[in-house]
């Protein structure tokens, strides 16, 4: 009696071997994007307390003549940050996303709180280009290519995403 497998055993095992990775690989995909936004759904609040205290200690302010928009950056917050500056002072560039001190307000936010939002910019992966805002005390998100992608990342989209991008 010959002692081994069949071809068609083979052949069974390499089919469930490749079903398993069929349903197993876009589960890995979501989960390696949701990992990536969480690093930005971390930084952003920690940013914009850095910032804020930048410019409440050194008695600046926001809004139209305010002298914050021009003093705030990287280089002057008291936080570390992997990564290294951007083209602008007000930009950090980390592995997965451009961070930035002073993007565009949001709409009827701009009313309310004339201070700018911090933001993250997706910089790789499925969600490429997608934008998350934070504003103080809410996330915000601008889909990128992919249209639902704030829907998928579990960030609420915001209703005006006609602004300006790094």
């Amino acid at each position: 009696m010959k002692k081994g497998f069949t071809l068609i055993e083979l052949l069974a095992a390499v089919l469930i071997m490749g079903i398993l990775t069929a349903v197993a690989l876009p589960q890995y995909r979501r989960s390696l994007e949701r990992t990536r936004v969480a690093e930005a759904l971390q930084m952003l609040p920690s940013i914009y307390d850095a910032r804020e205290r930048l410019v409440t200690e050194n008695g600046w302010s926001w809004g139209s003549g305010g002298t914050a928009s021009s003093n705030v950056s990287f280089k002057k917050l008291d936080m570390e940050m992997k990564g290294q500056q951007g083209t602008k002072a007000t930009t950090w560039v980390t592995d997965n996303f451009t961070y930035n001190l002073a993007d565009n307000c949001l709409g009827i936010l701009c009313i309310i709180n004339a201070e700018p939002n911090v933001s993250a910019n997706m910089l790789r992966g499925t969600y490429k280009g997608t934008t998350i805002y934070y504003t103080g005390n809410d996330f915000l998100c601008c889909p990128g290519s992919v249209s639902d992608s704030c829907e998928r990342l579990n960030v609420t989209q915001a209703s005006n995403c006609t602004l300006n991008r790094f």
